[in-house]
């Protein structure tokens, strides 16, 4: 089966798009000395649902796309990032070590569960996307390109409000890409890549090339597996990079061999 849209661009302009969100929750989950971070996981999910419950307050419903003014376009979505970054700040803010942080992640999402249900929310829109040129619409770039700003700017933000202000960023701008992510599992699919590029990065700028890469393998393997094996594929690649640092850091502690 060939693993590529048509067109053939549509399928690398729809992967960065997805790395672009991988590489915000990447960055936020990535803590000093290249520790790991899961807690940003839990505030990234809290964001997504933020933003939602935060544009159905603002009148907007599941359904035919309403029509809306640029200009008060413009204030709904900024709107819809300050609900998610609202909450997700105080969230990520705790720093908690690993394994408080992983609990923390699994109380959010079957909180989630248990006062949402097993279906995602219904889609909500803000505006209809446009094709720009076949394959590539106005979402894709308006995600690529506020995450690209949020990444450039992150060393202006306090760094007790760092990793919080990405999970958010991130959340709204999944949210806005695929309408239908109000869901207590949408935290886990993105997640698992996010800890992967998060693991493998041994800098900042590595850490954003390895997510953007695992979102052009996410597109490929939905469009040539489907989405039923995504989440043993996400957890498998995400088990692999967990045992290949682990290897790569006795690899470095072992003691050099004697010179005689």
């Amino acid at each position: 089966m060939n693993p590529f849209m048509d067109p053939w661009w549509a399928t690398p302009a729809e992967g960065i798009t997805q790395g672009a969100v991988y590489a915000l929750l990447a960055i936020a989950c990535t803590a000093p000395a290249r520790r790991v971070d899961p807690g940003p996981l839990a505030a990234f999910t809290l964001g997504v649902f933020a933003s939602y419950v935060a544009y159905l307050a603002l009148g907007f419903r599941p359904g035919p796309t309403p029509d809306v003014h640029p200009a008060l376009l413009v204030g709904y979505l900024a709107l819809g990032l300050l609900a998610a970054v609202a909450v997700a700040v105080p969230l990520a803010a705790a720093r908690w070590p690993f394994a408080l942080g992983a609990a923390v992640v699994v109380v959010v999402h079957a909180g989630a569960w248990l006062l949402r249900g097993d279906s995602p929310e219904p889609p909500l829109r803000l505006f209809r996307p446009h094709e720009l040129v076949p394959g590539v619409d106005d979402v894709q770039l308006l995600v690529i390109a506020l995450a690209a700003l949020a990444l450039a700017l992150r060393h202006r933000v306090p760094p007790v409000a760092l990793n919080g202000v990405l999970a958010g960023v991130a959340g709204f701008l999944y949210l806005l890409k695929v309408p239908g992510s109000a869901w207590y599992l949408t935290g886990v699919l993105v997640g698992l890549y996010a800890l992967t590029a998060a693991v493998l990065g041994l800098s900042a700028r590595a850490t954003i090339t390895i997510a953007v890469v695992l979102g052009l393998v996410q597109v490929c393997f939905e469009s040539a597996i489907g989405q039923r094996w995504w989440l043993p594929f996400a957890a498998a690649l995400l088990l692999v990079a967990v045992v290949y640092r682990l290897l790569a850091g006795r690899l470095r502690k072992a003691p050099a061999p004697a010179v005689a």
